[in-house]
């Protein structure tokens, strides 16, 4: 089965946090997230202080029959934006500007970003065109090596022992024609799906890209005025106010992930309140065997599937709140049932904490900024047991 089939199965019973208006209208995002990575198992790391800002090699030539090693690039020039050091608190910031149909080859767009932001003057977008060759129809009905008897078990709720009524079982034979179609397409472009906004016939400006630094300096703010200008599709100005702002990262107390938990008994995670959240939603999944896929959602009602990680708009995650969907910005624990992941292969899971954000109610891009703090979590499994023994 490939590797990628249980996340793809996501993204076909989860649709993107994908904006939607009239024909015409584009669209400004900007994201503002805290991250960490936790991996059960491994000590606490000691303290390793920031990296120094490397310098911009892009454009430095390399000595007569000197060549970087495949896939290495020198800062600067289209480098990952920095590493992510389990434990380490990190930073990023991330621009998108959607606008329909395919922007002229001498387009531009930049925004011009607050001092506050320590990023510059401005941010240069980068521009995306899909090539007509991916939006090409084909592919089979089982894609991705996926088995058609591929079985998804979805369970909620915090409880040290399975609510009545769970399992809800979906499987790939169960699909509608829509949904396989549509995980047939998120198949053939898992890369141009996870790197950008993804749309036939889009034009997606991006930042970072290129030279741009590797990381959000400490004590940058996110606070201040921001203009989009653009050659294609359109300008327009917004304040971010000073509520707005980085999170605090999500910091648990329990469980003692410098062990690997027993996944035979119930998970209780509890964490310190991260100040201005609005709230909380965790999700724990597991891979078992070739063909299964296991999902436990903090949610307190069935939801239908969808994506509990992208960014999410203020008034959904209030309304998520009140119907107990997400976790109230108060909460500060919550408990995984007991034995649903003992016999997975793989476990993980990620937690994200909602912040609050900026938007207007027009415009040409239609603006919004928004924040969250996220937790990805590697709790253990049969092959991360085996792999951690001596």
């Amino acid at each position: 089965m490939n590797p990628l089939a249980p996340i793809l199965a996501l993204a076909l019973i989860s649709p993107a946090n994908q904006p939607s208006r009239g024909a015409d209208q584009s669209f400004l995002g900007i994201f503002a997230e805290t991250s960490v990575m936790k991996m059960a198992g491994m000590p606490a790391m000691p303290e390793i202080p920031d990296m120094p800002e490397l310098p911009d090699l892009s454009d430095l030539k390399l000595p007569d029959g000197v060549k970087l090693p495949g896939g290495l690039k020198l800062p600067g020039g289209g480098a990952p934006a920095g590493m992510m050091i389990p434990g380490k608190p990190q930073r990023k910031l991330e621009v998108r500007l959607w606008s329909p149909g395919l922007a002229p080859a001498d387009a531009t767009a930049a925004l011009a970003v607050p001092g506050g932001l320590k990023l510059g003057k401005k941010l240069d977008l980068a521009l995306y065109r899909p090539k007509p060759e991916e939006s090409a129809g084909g592919g089979s009905e089982t894609p991705g090596g996926m088995a058609a008897s591929f079985t998804i078990k979805r369970y909620w709720g915090s409880s040290p022992t399975v609510k009545p009524g769970q399992p809800e079982v979906i499987t790939f034979d169960g699909l509608t024609a829509e949904q396989k179609a549509a995980f047939r397409e998120q198949a053939r472009q898992p890369n141009a799906a996870r790197s950008y906004f993804y749309k036939p016939d889009w034009t997606t400006g991006y930042w970072p890209a290129g030279k741009a630094p590797a990381g959000i300096a400490k004590g940058a703010e996110l606070e201040g005025h921001y203009v989009l200008a653009s050659t294609y599709t359109g300008n327009v100005e917004i304040d971010v106010p000073a509520k707005v702002n980085f999170l605090d990262p999500i910091e648990f107390s329990a469980p003692d992930l410098a062990e690997l938990p027993d996944l035979t008994a119930a998970l209780g995670f509890r964490w310190k309140a991260v100040p201005n959240v609005l709230g909380y939603h965790m999700q724990v999944m597991g891979i078992q065997g070739k063909n299964t896929l296991i999902i436990w959602s903090s949610s307190e009602i069935k939801t239908a599937p969808g994506n509990t990680v992208d960014y999410m708009q203020m008034a959904d995650v209030i309304k998520g709140v009140k119907e107990t969907s997400m976790m109230a910005q108060d909460r500060v624990d919550v408990t995984v049932p007991a034995d649903i992941f003992a016999d997975c292969d793989m476990v993980f899971g990620t937690m994200v904490g909602f912040g609050p954000g900026a938007a207007l109610p027009e415009g040409q891009p239609l603006p919004r900024v928004q924040t969250k703090s996220t937790v990805q979590l590697m709790l253990g499994g049969k092959l991360m047991k085996e792999g951690m023994k001596p």
